[in-house]
């Protein structure tokens, strides 16, 4: 490297071994606009070997860029000439490759003893703004995914019951960072319990995240669980997915009906709750996650452990912790009180205080409730819509409940007229009762008994001894 004596005041051998260091290209020149120095970045640029760089250093600064097939223009002249920087100069060279430059001017003592011009490659910026738009891309997406996963609805205080041992069983849970398995009926409230172990957690304040594994089919819900890079699969997104385990980093992820989840999907999601990481489908890489799994099933796990419909070794892993949900046939104690929490709103709703009458009362209590207490919820939308006054009467309650009621009352009281009757004797009954219908209606002939017989699957000469055995007339 030559300098001229006052630039050399400023430029030396330590100054350049830095500006190697820099993917920006560098070009120093001296007062009289000789080229003194380029660092790699820009050598490379230009194609400058050693040798060239070596025989221009020197030499006047538009006859390099002459020599070097390089746009010869006066933005050098200009800035030495007005004194003012120039910022993002539009450069080309002859093989069509472009730059942006800034041209600054270096001042000593009121004069300017020298310039350095930063060139940066266009194509190296277009890689840095593809690198930025498509961050842009994923926080945008990021942001449109976990829209409504941040809040939880619940928290342990809404639960009715509090001295239930599952209840406190949940909350110890929630004060460890196990996975849990929650087994009950449909509508027992397990994604109630869910929320509120998430929101007693340290994990409170993260993301909780939730799917139903028996909504999407299995190469959707492989996407949506663990997300794709763009290109993954036809009909992909040229963006590529975010995953919802990616989603719920650091919160909680809940897995809601997991028996439903195909066997090749349990075999990645064991992986995955082993290694702590995930791999986009489509992708060469993994991802590191801390994510708390919560599952829930309404299934028999005895039975479906036992017909290879779930992997044990999964549900062992899961089921660090197991809670099971009683059903609302067994909180009898506080039926009353889901009654009256689920009617406030209503009551707000249609400005009414609703209440039962003694029939409809009797009956909300003896039905067994197979739907549980999402089912109790929406009977009292559905009685609340059709009441015609603030009395809530037999009428009201949902067809099927009332069907179902009239049947039991019908069995009661037939088991009521003969409590003490013995199997023997049903059997003689219904043996008796049937005989005398069909005589009834086929007849007492020869050929009529020959019709029953026929009926009943029986011979003639047994229909005969039955007649006679239980007194009936006609044998």
């Amino acid at each position: 490297m030559e300098a001229s004596s006052t630039i050399s005041k400023f430029f030396n051998a330590d100054t350049a071994r830095w500006f190697d260091l820099l993917i920006e290209g560098i070009v120093i020149l001296d007062e009289k606009q000789r080229f003194v120095y380029a660092n790699q970045a820009y050598r490379n640029h230009v194609h400058m070997d050693d040798e060239t760089y070596a025989k221009y250093q020197g030499k006047d600064w538009i006859a390099v860029r002459r020599a070097i097939r390089a746009q010869a223009d006066s933005i050098s002249n200009k800035v030495f000439s007005t004194g003012r920087p120039i910022y993002n100069y539009h450069q080309r060279l002859n093989d069509g490759t472009e730059s942006y430059s800034d041209v600054v001017p270096y001042w000593d003592r009121g004069e300017i003893v020298g310039a350095i011009i930063v060139v940066r490659d266009i194509l190296s910026l277009r890689d840095l703004i593809q690198t930025v738009q498509e961050k842009e891309k994923y926080i945008s997406q990021l942001n449109e995914r976990v829209k409504g996963f941040y809040k939880t609805r619940y928290t342990f205080e809404d639960i009715i019951g509090q001295d239930y041992p599952y209840i406190k069983l949940a909350k110890k849970a929630a004060q460890t960072d196990n996975s849990v398995f929650l087994i009950g009926e449909s509508g027992t409230g397990k994604e109630v319990v869910a929320q509120s172990i998430h929101r007693d957690s340290y994990r409170g304040g993260q993301s909780f995240v939730d799917i139903n594994c028996a909504s999407l089919p299995e190469t959707l819900l492989d996407s949506e669980l663990f997300g794709y890079v763009p290109g993954a699969f036809t009909g992909a997104s040229k963006n590529g997915k975010i995953g919802l385990f990616e989603l719920a980093n650091g919160g909680t992820l809940f897995l809601d009906e997991i028996t439903e989840m195909p066997l090749p999907l349990q075999s990645k999601l064991l992986r995955v709750l082993q290694e702590r990481q995930i791999r986009r489908l489509g992708d060469t890489k993994n991802i590191k996650v801390d994510v708390r799994v919560i599952a829930a099933t309404n299934q028999d796990m005895e039975k479906a452990l036992a017909e290879n419909r779930f992997r044990q070794d999964l549900f062992y892993r899961l089921a660090v912790i197991a809670i099971q949900l009683p059903p609302l046939r067994e909180r009898k104690k506080d039926f009353d009180h889901y009654v009256s929490y689920f009617l406030q709103p209503l009551e707000r709703q249609y400005k009414k205080r609703f209440r039962f009458s003694k029939e409809a009362d009797q009956l909300m209590h003896s039905y067994k409730w197979p739907g549980n207490i999402r089912e109790l919820q929406n009977v009292l939308e559905y009685c609340c819509m059709v009441a015609t006054s603030d009395q809530i009467t037999p009428a009201c309650l949902p067809y099927y409940m009332r069907q179902e009621m009239h049947v039991a009352k019908e069995r009661e009281e037939r088991f009521s007229a003969r409590p003490n009757e013995t199997l023997e004797e049903t059997m003689r009954r219904v043996e008796q009762e049937t005989i005398c219908e069909m005589l009834e209606h086929y007849g007492t002939s020869t050929v009529a008994k020959k019709n029953i017989a026929r009926a009943l699957g029986i011979s003639v000469a047994t229909l005969y001894n039955k007649m006679k055995k239980l007194n009936i007339s006609g044998a």
